[in-house]
């Protein structure tokens, strides 16, 4: 019953498009949702951004993220399976949530953690930091796809976008140029001979690669330049600043222009962390055993700059959100829910 329940939540939440910028419709449907249960909702907003807010007073909150990418699947359910943008990251989240609260109300008990749905995370994730302004709980839950694993480490990051200058020459004497292709993936080859990117991880590797590269050839050329994006994970304990002094000298040699876009440090929390420990009881309760790493940028590291001790948690799977092939487990939202459950308990006896 809960499962059905969970897919009628998540396809419900799936059918409103909510790309960042575009959360209007969505907070309005999550407002009415907890309107119903009787919760209060207190709404915070810069005139652009927009959080919804739940028992504010709260030390310990769960935050997600009410936004996605732009939408490149339409919602459709196979069995117990949800597919659609946003179905991994993170509608199925906020539907974990919300299905939790239904419950609560059932049993008449009371909700002892903070919630807070945010915008923009997809973008700048300025509704995270718009709450950190106003708000700072003692710790916090985000909520993201990490396949019900609880990650108490994150990645850091470095985001760059660059442009490496050629020469141009006819298509058929390239001895008369530089290719501005060949120039970019020599530049890459040597960021990856690095030592930072040799090392292995305690839960991921670190990374550097190309994810966007135009090198405009409108007529038959040897490429004059190439513009792209270049993008490093980082281990928790890894320092920007050390890696970026490693850098910095093969981005001045290759590249006529580069600008650092994104910088931040990762973090890994002790398992003595009150968070850790109260997440440990929940994860024992509901049949979860793993601890992990966060990969990818969330809102954790709005929280944990302004001192919040941060894990992420959720269902749904990294690798495929932002596919178009994007999809969840339905059966993994209730576990989910039944996880945030425990927390809410656990919390309230604390």
């Amino acid at each position: 019953m809960k499962t059905e329940r969970a897919k009628e939540i998540l396809v419900q939440l799936l059918r409103i498009p909510s790309p960042s910028g575009r959360e209007d419709r969505i907070a309005l449907y999550i407002m009415d949702f907890l309107h119903r249960l009787d919760y209060d909702v207190h709404i915070e907003s810069d005139g652009e951004i927009i959080d919804l807010v739940v028992n504010p007073e709260a030390e310990l909150f769960y935050e997600v993220h009410m936004d996605t990418i732009e939408p490149r699947a339409e919602p459709f359910v196979r069995g117990n399976i949800v597919y659609g943008t946003g179905a991994s990251d993170i509608k199925g989240g906020i539907a974990a949530i919300l299905l939790m609260l239904e419950q609560l109300r059932k049993e008449n008990k009371d909700l002892n953690v903070g919630i807070v749905f945010v915008s923009d995370e997809e973008k700048g994730g300025r509704g995270s930091a718009l709450f950190m302004e106003r708000y700072r709980p003692k710790m916090a839950i985000v909520l993201e796809p990490t396949d019900l694993e609880v990650h108490i480490a994150h990645a850091g990051n470095i985001e760059a976008y660059f442009e490496v200058d050629g020469k141009e020459a006819h298509g058929a004497c390239p001895e008369s140029g530089i290719n501005a292709i060949e120039q970019t993936f020599e530049m890459l080859q040597k960021l990856k001979e690095l030592e930072p990117f040799k090392v292995k991880g305690k839960y991921f590797d670190p990374h550097i690669g190309i994810q966007e590269l135009i090198c405009e050839n409108p007529f038959y050329l040897i490429p004059g330049l190439c513009k792209g994006r270049l993008e490093a994970r980082l281990l928790p304990e890894q320092e920007v600043e050390d890696v970026l002094d490693l850098i910095d000298p093969i981005l001045d040699e290759y590249t006529i222009r580069h600008e650092y876009t994104e910088i931040w440090d990762g973090y890994e929390l002790s398992e003595d962390e009150e968070i850790v420990q109260i997440a440990k009881k929940a994860m024992e309760a509901t049949g979860l055993n793993e601890f992990g790493g966060m990969r990818s940028w969330t809102d954790a590291i709005n929280f944990m700059y302004n001192g919040t001790k941060t894990i992420v948690f959720g269902p749904g799977n990294l690798d495929i959100s932002h596919t178009k092939n994007e999809r969840i487990d339905v059966r993994d939202v209730v576990k989910a829910s039944e996880f945030l459950m425990y927390v809410n308990e656990i919390y309230g006896k604390s």
